[in-house]
């Protein structure tokens, strides 16, 4: 019996204990929800905070950024004054025309001069662009002000002093040398033909050119060739000698204008490749620094900008700069497109019908084909380019031997020939085919240089390659 006893109450208290085991976790199950949910709606709520003060820290910067654009684009932007003003997007697809001037408002009688003319054409959505430069001895009709045949660069200097006759009493100098560029350009094009105009125009003067290149910390150029101008025109009317060494350099706003203006080294059309040639360069700048540094060089342009009258301000343009969809191409553009991949157009010996003096007539079938190319994103099936390769090494035969692989790669070339000696191989896009020379660079993993090329190539050459003593295959 006392034996019973004893096991029924071993029993009872093992059940006790057996219910007090099960019964602790059950409580603590119930009692964990409650204490882990406030750390959970804690964590949620620091978390809604810390995206609330990023959007509104957000919202600040973009809203002090188009505060600095619209800052910018009130001392930049003048209104088009011609009479049917193009309403063309830049984001769609739209022509600006680049004048730059040599004007010196301490000097008011000597004038002002367009050297550099150049169609660009925008299109942030297809994210290329691509430019047409127009030598300054190209010859022209300017009805408008009772002018004959005469230098395209007497446009720019014919409105500026005839502006209120032209496009009325409240036309700046300015306005007038702008629009009666661009009618000008759109004639000798024959631009409305191809439902085409000049919808925006931008005048860049040496002062303006230095200033944008000093604000983005300079720029890098690779000289093709040694240059040797004795006679280079300085401020106070005179001349001097300046001299580029070949290969890259760093060149501050002032050393780049130099390089861009120089001529007597060879002639118009080697400036204009110099010319765009500091344009690519400035934009491989731009995409080196990012958006965030391109947004930082804002400020740099206002206080190199702010307080300049506008008789004698360096950068003017008729491109509406804080018009959302024109902000949002330039940065669509500025943010995604390759330097390389710039499209380079120029009306050159090519398209020469013949000359008048001094004066460049061309023949309007060349430079419709040339515009047809030019107004489209660049493609290879269109620009029937022809490759030059140059021998830069001690290798025999080197030339001969690439030009037979180049041409097994469905590439059209020249005779190979001879450069002088050479460390480095480069190609140089002369003009009017870049889709061709990037799919070369790319192929050889060469650098590809938007300049005139050494002495040696042929004339009809498009791309020119010339083999250095880095070639692999020696």
């Amino acid at each position: 019996m006392e034996r019973h006893v004893r096991q029924s109450t071993i029993y009872n208290l093992q059940s006790t204990i057996y219910n007090m085991h099960n019964q602790f976790p059950a409580q603590a199950r119930r009692s964990r929800p409650a204490q882990s949910r406030r750390p959970r709606r804690s964590l949620w709520a620091r978390l809604r905070l810390l995206l609330l003060v990023v959007g509104a820290l957000l919202l600040l910067g973009a809203g002090f950024f188009y505060w600095q654009v619209q800052r910018l684009a009130a001392i930049l932007t003048v209104e088009d004054v011609r009479p049917h003003q193009a309403q063309a997007s830049p984001l769609f697809g739209a022509n600006l025309l680049l004048i730059g001037t040599d004007e010196r408002p301490d000097q008011p009688h000597e004038g002002v001069r367009s050297d550099t003319l150049m169609l660009v054409r925008l299109d942030g959505m297809g994210r290329w662009v691509a430019l047409f430069s127009l030598p300054r001895d190209s010859e022209v009709n300017i009805p408008q002000v009772g002018l004959g045949q005469t230098k395209i660069n007497a446009a720019y200097s014919q409105g500026y002093v005839a502006a209120p006759q032209l496009y009325g009493t409240s036309a700046t100098p300015h306005q007038g040398g702008m629009a009666l560029s661009a009618e000008v350009v759109e004639s000798l094009l024959q631009l409305e033909a191809r439902g085409m105009a000049v919808d925006y125009t931008a005048t860049v003067n040496f002062a303006g050119f230095a200033t944008l290149i000093d604000a983005l910390g300079g720029i890098t150029i690779d000289v093709p060739r040694y240059l040797r101008d004795e006679a280079y025109p300085t401020e106070d009317f005179g001349t001097m000698l300046v001299e580029f060494q070949p290969g890259p350099q760093r060149m501050d706003g002032a050393t780049a204008l130099i390089y861009a203006r120089t001529r007597h080294p060879d002639s118009d059309f080697g400036r204009v490749a110099r010319q765009q040639q500091v344009v690519q360069a400035i934009m491989h700048e731009l995409r080196t620094h990012g958006l965030l540094g391109q947004l930082r060089s804002i400020p740099a342009l206002l206080r190199a900008l702010d307080g300049t009258p506008e008789a004698v301000r360096p950068l003017q343009t008729t491109l509406p700069l804080a018009r959302p969809d024109v902000l949002l191409s330039l940065m669509l553009l500025g943010a995604s497109l390759d330097p390389s991949e710039l499209g380079q157009f120029a009306l050159g010996p090519n398209e020469i019908a013949y000359t008048n003096g001094t004066n460049l007539i061309y023949e309007p079938a060349a430079v419709q084909a040339l515009l047809e190319q030019w107004q489209h994103p660049p493609r290879e099936a269109n620009e029937q380019a022809l490759v030059h390769v140059l021998n830069g090494t001690n290798t025999a035969g080197l030339a001969r031997e690439v030009s037979l692989d180049l041409e097994n790669a469905n590439f059209r070339l020249l005779p190979p020939g001879n450069a002088l000696p050479t460390a480095t191989t480069r190609i140089y896009h002369v003009g009017n085919s870049p889709a061709t020379a990037r799919r070369l660079a790319r192929q050889l993993g060469v650098e590809l240089i938007h300049a005139p090329p050494p002495q040696g190539a042929s004339p009809e050459a498009t791309i020119v390659l010339v083999l250095g003593a880095d070639w692999p295959e020696q």
